[in-house]
């Protein structure tokens, strides 16, 4: 019994003790109600509100002409708070049925009653963050803004709208693994070298936390304005870009080729104008910019690198342009493996015979080539591998884009795989790999007079308007050889283009003369090379005797039988070079004469808008004679005056825009309702449907240029 008088007793204690804590608990709360109430709100309102980053406006990539190539789009999410503090309920009960009305008509996609139930419900749930619509456009945000009601502000109104940014490229694949892309974790190209620059800084706003974690703006102001990126002014040209994509597309798809790349470069500064990356998606067979093959891809170069070979040669004093050798009949062995020329025949009839060392380039020998090679540098290779490393082809460019593939050329001999065949293997392209913009700074060393430039991608960083740097060229190596080395390497370029040469056919009746070298290189397989697969190239500038450019085609892996480099890669350097050639008057020295006589008379113009007609007109202090009263001219040019007349646009009917420009056209026909088709460049020549006629069902039409 007395054990369990001591259980009762302890339990009454425990009890009494239970009792005194929970009056003790009331007690506090209780306390912290009446007297410590602010204090405590105090607390929670520092908890649901924060200082939050507000990401900046990232910086926009423009073309070196001013043209867009990426940038930010704003599109907006819009969420309701039916429970924001600072709603009048009378002015929202008036209010509802007008914003319902607002949004059905500005959406469209649900009717004035169930915007009107959505809104309703909301309401009765005390919903916080209930979305009205998604990727509301900026104009669109900005109309719904200045209406009643929305108009007070989110604190009033309750509507919040959250801002993101949508990377957009004007230009869709033109330079477009180049330009890059721009996605957390994911960037590439010149979104990703210049993230920093383009980024921005970050803002700082007050926000309140709502149910399920999201942040609503406490206000419009920020406690620091988020200062919107820098923009790059890039030194691609549009117009040269589009032509060089074009002529690389025809060409990849005309062989269904596995990828290609071209990449024009001016001379002088090493400014990038034009770059191409395309391959080919094997179902659809299309081909697209999804990997940036130009500054990647280390392959083997085959015949191009030729002319780095003989040039060691010659600067060495290994040999001259006017030394012969014998190729015989196109077929040689070294160290038991055959090396054959491109004009072998197995009956004994093809090869060279016994030709130049000028001759072997020009027709790119590779027994000759070889030959040439081992001879002079048979007894003392390491010789040879560092001619090569001192004139900067053994080292990365170093620009300033990621991913720079790492060329590969022998140090020392002996190192690696090397072997007795190497040093005549190196010396025709192969146990060497460069990627195609470390062959075109090589390339361009030769027509700038000996001097390496880094390329560069980028000309100027602004912000709004205003440069902030400047991105002047940057010397590699002041001189990768003798002046007179020079000399007779560009007179072998030069040989290539012209009768005789492995590239003659492409550049006949060319108005200006070209440097270059073709290149054909077989596809190398784990331990050899595959049967009958082979990449095709051609590196070279224009005008050879004053040059502007330096490109470089590559064309890797043909399915149609047709892989040399003169047959692929060449008329795609042609056509670019004809292109700028009918575009630049600096580079018509030949025609100087003709083009003065041509600049002292009154300037040629198509038809087109009057408005920006008449401000060229009045700005050069130019005679007209006539007078125009619609808002499209006709342009006669006289002797010494412009003749005008008026082009009138119906509505409803087909525009007349033959004799004008392309964007005059477009505008005129887009604008009338028409999908239009464009063949040539020029001046609109002829249009598919006559002008005046009905718009068409289809409302589809072609217009020829010339």
């Amino acid at each position: 019994m007395k054990n369990s008088s001591d259980i009762s007793t302890r339990t009454w204690v425990v009890f009494a003790l239970m009792c005194l804590i929970g009056l003790g608990i009331i007690g506090r709360i209780a306390f912290i109600q009446t007297f410590e109430s602010a204090k405590w709100t105090e607390v929670g309102e520092n908890y649901t509100q924060q200082v939050r980053s507000i990401a900046p406006s990232r910086g926009q990539i423009y073309s070196e002409g001013g043209h867009l190539l990426a940038t930010s789009v704003p599109s907006y999410n819009i969420y309701w708070d039916s429970q924001s503090e600072g709603i009048n309920q009378d002015s929202l009960t008036k209010y509802i049925p007008l914003l319902s009305a607002l949004f059905a008509a500005t959406f469209r996609d649900k009717t004035t009653e169930e915007y009107k139930r959505t809104l309703l419900e909301a309401q009765r749930k005390k919903s916080r963050y209930q979305l009205i619509q998604k990727n509301v456009d900026f104009l669109t945000r900005k109309e719904l803004l200045a209406t009643d009601f929305i108009k007070l502000g989110s604190n009033k109104s309750g509507f919040i709208l959250e801002r993101k940014d949508i990377r957009k490229k004007p230009f869709g694949k033109l330079a477009g693994r180049t330009i890059g892309k721009d996605r957390d974790g994911s960037r590439v190209g010149l979104e990703l070298a210049y993230n920093e620059e383009l980024a921005g800084i970050e803002g700082k706003q007050l926000q309140q936390r709502l149910a399920g974690n999201v942040w609503k703006p406490l206000s419009n102001d920020y406690i620091v304005e988020p200062r919107e990126g820098l923009d790059l002014i890039t030194t691609i040209d549009v117009h040269l870009q589009d032509v060089a994509s074009h002529a690389l597309e025809k060409q990849l798809k005309q062989h269904q080729a596995t990828w290609g790349t071209v990449i024009l470069m001016e001379v002088s500064t090493g400014y990038i104008k034009a770059i191409s990356n395309l391959i080919r998606d094997n179902e659809s067979g299309e081909y697209y910019e999804t990997h940036n093959k130009a500054i990647a891809a280390t392959v083997e170069p085959g015949s191009t690198f030729k002319l780095a070979s003989i040039l060691a040669g010659l600067d060495d004093g290994m040999f001259s342009l006017e030394d012969s050798i014998e190729t015989g009949n196109g077929l040689a062995y070294f160290h038991d493996r055959s090396m054959k020329d491109s004009n072998y025949k197995a009956d004994g009839s093809g090869g060279h015979g016994k030709i130049t060392m000028e001759e072997v380039f020009e027709q790119s020998s590779n027994i000759g080539t070889a030959l040439a090679i081992k001879e002079a540098y048979g007894m003392n290779p390491q010789a040879f591998l560092d001619k090569l490393n001192g004139m900067g082809i053994g080292q990365k460019l170093g620009i300033r884009i990621p991913g720079e593939g790492e060329p590969k050329i022998y140090k020392k001999v002996k190192e690696g795989n090397w072997s007795g065949l190497s040093l005549t293997q190196m010396a025709i392209g192969y146990e060497v790999q460069q990627t195609p913009l470390q062959t075109l700074a090589f390339y361009n060393a030769i027509a700038n007079g000996g001097t390496m430039l880094r390329p560069q991608f980028v000309k100027e960083i602004q912000s709004k308007g205003k440069v902030i740097q400047t991105n002047e060229p940057i010397v590699l190596k002041e001189r990768i050889c003798k002046e007179s080395t020079l000399a007779m390497a560009r007179k072998m370029m030069e040989g290539v283009c012209e009768e005789g040469g492995t590239a003659d056919y492409v550049f006949k009746s060319c108005k200006f003369k070209c440097a270059g070298k073709t290149g054909t290189a077989k596809i190398s397989n784990a331990g050899g090379y595959y049967d009958n697969r082979y990449r095709a190239s051609f590196a070279g500038y224009f005008p050879a005797d004053n040059p502007k450019y330096s490109c470089i085609v590559l064309v890797n892996d043909t399915k149609t039988g047709v892989y040399y480099g003169s047959s692929i890669a060449a008329p795609v350097f042609r056509a670019l070079a004809d292109k700028i050639y009918a575009t630049r008057y600096e580079m018509h020295e030949d025609n100087q004469p003709e083009i003065d006589l041509a600049l002292a008379k009154l300037p040629t113009s198509m038809d087109g808008c009057w408005e920006e007609l008449n401000t060229v007109y009045s700005t050069l202090n130019i005679p007209t004679e006539g007078s125009v009263e619609t808002d499209w001219a006709s342009i006669s040019t006289g002797q010494d005056k412009i003749k005008l007349g008026e082009r009138a646009q119906k509505q409803g009917l087909v525009p007349n825009v033959k004799g004008m420009g392309l964007q005059d056209a477009l505008y005129l026909l887009e604008n009338a309702g028409l999908k239009v088709s464009v063949q040539g460049t020029g001046m609109v020549k002829t249009q598919s449907i006559l002008p005046g006629s009905r718009i068409p069902s289809n409302k589809h039409i072609t217009i020829s240029l010339s």
